[in-house]
């Protein structure tokens, strides 16, 4: 149904008013999409990371050990138990918990378990249990038989198998350390929970994982738990005349966000006061019955730390892209305001001439940009909004990210309003009010010589590596280098043109014109050519930061780790079991001194057979084939011990002797010489040696390999796996010092050059995209210009097709200008770059450069598409302009 008439003329006139020119204003708004996106993007990406990096961390923390965990005891200070203490300790538990809740922290997993075990007999041996009560556990087992009741026990059902009891029956026992006999009154039989755990059972992993047993020399089962309800518990511990241990534990739970896990944090410091508060509850239990004063134990400001060092690192080099690209969109929006006076000079000049004054025409200008600007960046931030969330580290986006977002928005649109009337202002105060063009000066700036200059000024520092990765100056100096070997091309065209002007009359007419126009090098091709290499050029840079960094992490990663999981061994007495699939013992001896040259080394003693189907795989740039390495160190068959030397430049002879102190020196010989090695974890000279043979000229030395050398279990997997393998198999390690892969990936240094060139990349495909655009445009532009020419040329025989054909040749040549400078000379220039941005430098190996195909093949694809768009574009103007209006407007 149409609209009423009074509605469509009201349409109208609103549409004329707002929307004078809409193919103009759909530029504007194209322009105001790219401003929206890049000032908004910039914050969104840095919230982006900061909700990605909690959510990678706290993946790889125990849930225990993320949350708070809180433990006491009924221990009296004389290890002497009290009953009366044990009673009471459900009082102190419902003060603890008060205070938890108080702080809005929630009700804790509170667990109680029995100081010393329970024996039970059976009619093969005696078994011995544990007794364990944990709030909420009834949610958390599969019962098979009878009911969990608060005046009953469950027991696990090989204990109930052992000893044949049942619900409703009562288990027999004694205590280990008194001898007291403590009746269990059973009523229910559940299933243990096996490995992996659950994360509700992960903090009493110790009761419930097997392990390994070296009297038996096989993995046995941990003793049986028996649950029971807290109170009930309280009543067996005093029966049995044994202490209990207390814990209470909050987690943050899978889904925390950031946000919630500062909140914890913070309260976490007031939970601390509130615990030393002579006037609570929990300080009047510690006073009298002393029990020791629960102290939060969490990683969570740790990880917080972590996560606030990686966006410190990440936000300056993100908000300087998203600013600059957010300023070059507010160019491009100025110098559409300039173009929109200028195709309208006559109506301008007719309206200035009539007592216009610039104020005017500036407020003109500004009501017509203003809904274009408006709608377009609202759009631009829906976009980047959509594009972080889908493509960034997280979909996640902390509270504080859209204020922020929303007003370097308004702050950018404001801006671009702003620019549009001070242009159109500017250009009609210009005026020649007797109707002649706008003035132009005729002061020349010499823009390629001070653009060279520039660059050697800032690339010298990046020549000789001396540059400061935190300085921005030489970080641009591929793009100035673009620059300036664009400029050079472009002036060099008009020589080109003059001594190929004879061989181009035996071409095609379009192919002629348009070869004519590329090489008169006029201003208008050489501006072509110039932005074009800059914004493909930025494509290739970007691309060449982004694949590096990633190629440098993995390396470093695969380096410094050595393998997916490395757990250094604590030195024991006994034979732990064997070792699960995929894992090999490393071992270590630090600090050797090397002749000669007297250089410190660490050595790595390996297995040559194992290492090569454990350890993590060399980059290519870094050393040949792990393989080949270790196939070299198996077959020596000489009578010293081999090596491969790794990052020594000055240990150039092919034997060397080890020493340690004056105790002892072995003599080495050199097989093979690599740059980096898994297991090199600092700078310091490397030694690779079978270690078999090392151990053999040690003891040949007198001295006990044991006792000198540290060991570490390498091994392939998720580190869950592997160390609950190692757990069960009686291989003990330090938890604290165990290594993975991932950890070095994540650290804050590299994972922030990572996300942070990864935004740059995506922020130079959009230029990369508004370039090849904006080539378009400027070939549609030139047809306008060009129309009265083209009419001549018409009328003297050449066909429309051939003028349409003619431009879309000249726009593709002057685009694969640009894209060729870009590829030749950006891509080894950004080589140059990267020897100054070793985010950890003291992390072997150095930056290692690696190809961007993709943007490359981005940046192919971009320069097939613009001659096709031109001559969709210019084909189009050409029907619809007719020779008699062009002859109208020229006149």
């Amino acid at each position: 149904m149409r609209a009423p008439q009074p509605a469509r003329r009201l349409l109208r006139r609103l549409r004329a008013a707002l929307l004078p020119a809409p193919g103009q204003a759909l530029v504007l708004a194209l322009l105001a999409v790219v401003l929206g996106a890049a000032l908004v993007s910039a914050p969104l990406m840095v919230g982006s990371a900061e909700a990605g990096v909690w959510e990678e961390e706290r993946a790889r923390q125990p849930a225990s050990t993320v949350g708070i965990v809180l433990t006491s005891s009924t221990l009296p200070g004389a290890d002497v138990p009290e009953p009366g203490r044990i009673g009471r300790s459900t009082a102190f538990d419902a003060a603890v918990t008060a205070a938890l809740a108080d702080l809005g922290l929630g009700r804790p997993v509170s667990s109680t378990r029995l100081r010393d075990p329970l024996v039970v007999e059976t009619a093969d041996v005696p078994l011995t249990s544990q007794l364990l009560s944990v709030t909420g556990m009834a949610g958390q087992v599969e019962v098979t038989a009878g009911r969990m009741t608060d005046d009953g026990v469950l027991v696990p059902q090989r204990l109930a198998d052992a000893t044949g009891i049942g619900p409703g029956q009562s288990l027999p026992t004694r205590s280990v350390a008194t001898g007291a006999e403590v009746v269990l009154p059973v009523a229910g039989v559940y299933v243990e929970p096996t490995v992996p755990l659950p994360p509700y059972w992960e903090p009493f992993s110790g009761l419930l994982r097997p392990r390994f047993d070296p009297d038996r020399a096989s993995t046995v089962l941990p003793a049986p738990v028996v649950l029971a309800p807290p109170a009930l518990a309280v009543r067996l511990a005093q029966a049995a005349d044994a202490d209990l241990f207390l814990q209470w534990s909050l987690g943050l739970g899978p889904e925390a966000t950031v946000d919630q896990a500062r909140a914890v944090a913070d309260r976490v410091e007031r939970l601390e006061v509130a615990m030393a508060d002579p006037g609570s509850a929990v300080t009047a239990a510690v006073t009298a019955d002393g029990y020791p004063r629960p102290v939060p134990q969490t990683r969570l400001p740790d990880v917080l730390t972590t996560v606030d060092r990686t966006v410190a690192l990440l936000a300056p080099p993100v908000e300087a892209a998203g600013t600059g690209g957010g300023a070059a969109a507010v160019a491009l929006i100025g110098a559409w305001a300039a173009q929109r006076v200028r195709r309208r000079g006559a109506e301008a000049r007719a309206l200035v001439a009539r007592g216009m004054s610039p104020a005017r025409g500036a407020l003109s200008a500004t009501a017509e940009a203003a809904l274009p600007v408006v709608l377009g960046g609202v759009a631009g931030a829906l976009l980047a909004w959509v594009l972080v969330r889908v493509l960034g580290p997280s979909a996640d986006l902390p509270a504080d990210v859209a204020p922020r977002a929303l007003a370097l928005l308004g702050a950018g649109v404001a801006v671009a309003v702003v620019v549009v009337a001070v242009v159109t202002a500017t250009l009609l105060v210009r005026l020649d009010r007797a109707g002649g063009p706008v003035h132009r000066s005729r002061v020349r700036i010499p823009w390629l010589a001070i653009t060279a200059a520039v660059t050697v000024v800032v690339g010298i520092p990046v020549v000789r590596g001396t540059a400061d990765s935190g300085d921005v100056l030489p970080l641009a100096a591929p793009l100035l280098v673009t620059v300036v070997a664009a400029g050079v091309l472009s002036a060099a065209l008009p020589r080109f043109g003059s001594g190929a002007r004879g061989g181009l009359r035996r071409l095609p007419p379009s192919l002629f014109l348009a070869l004519s126009r590329v090489l008169a090098g006029r201003g208008a091709a050489r501006l072509v050519v110039v932005t074009t290499a800059l914004s493909l050029g930025l494509v290739v840079y970007a691309g060449v930061l982004a694949d590096s960094t990633d190629r440098t992490t993995a390396a470093k990663a695969s380096v410094a780790a050595g393998a997916d999981v490395v757990a250094p061994l604590v030195r024991r007495t006994g034979e732990p079991g064997p070792l699960p699939a995929g894992a090999t013992v490393v071992g270590v001896e630090s600090g050797v001194t090397v002749a000669p040259g007297d250089v410190r080394a660490n050595a790595l003693l390996v297995r040559p057979d194992e290492l090569a189907g454990v350890a993590a795989p060399l980059d290519p740039l870094a050393g040949p084939p792990l393989a080949d390495l270790m196939a070299t160190l198996a077959g020596y068959d000489g009578d010293r011990v081999p090596a491969v030397v790794v990052g020594a430049a000055s240990l150039t002879e092919r034997e060397l002797t080890v020493r340690f102190a004056r105790a002892y020196s072995l003599p080495l010989e050199v097989v093979a010489r690599v740059d980096a090695f898994p297991g090199q974890r600092s700078r310091e000279a490397l030694l690779v040696t079978d270690g078999d043979r090392y151990s053999a000229a040690l003891e040949a030395a007198g001295q006990d390999p044991a006792l000198l050398l540290e060991q570490e279990v390498w091994a392939t997997g998720e580190p869950e796996q592997v160390l609950a393998a190692l757990t069960a198999a009686g291989w003990s390690y330090n938890p604290d010092q165990v290594t993975t892969s991932a950890a070095v990936t994540g650290l804050p240094e590299l994972r922030a050059q990572s996300w942070s060139f990864g935004y740059l990349r995506a922020v130079s495909l959009a230029a990369g995209v508004l370039g090849v655009l904006g080539v378009a445009v400027h070939a549609l532009t030139q047809q306008h210009r060009r129309t009265a020419a083209d009419l001549v040329l018409a009328r003297m025989g050449l066909h429309r097709r051939s003028a349409v054909a003619a431009s879309g040749l000249e726009t593709g040549l002057l685009t694969a200008l640009g894209a060729a400078v870009a590829v030749v000379v950006a891509l080894p220039a950004s080589a140059l770059v990267l020897r100054v941005l070793d985010p950890a430098p003291d992390l072997p190996p150095g930056p290692l450069f690696a190809a961007p195909v993709s943007s490359i093949g981005a940046l192919l694809a971009g320069a097939l598409l613009v001659p096709v768009l031109t001559v969709a574009l210019t084909g189009r103007a050409v029907r619809r302009r007719s020779g008699g209006q062009v002859m109208r407007d020229a006149a």
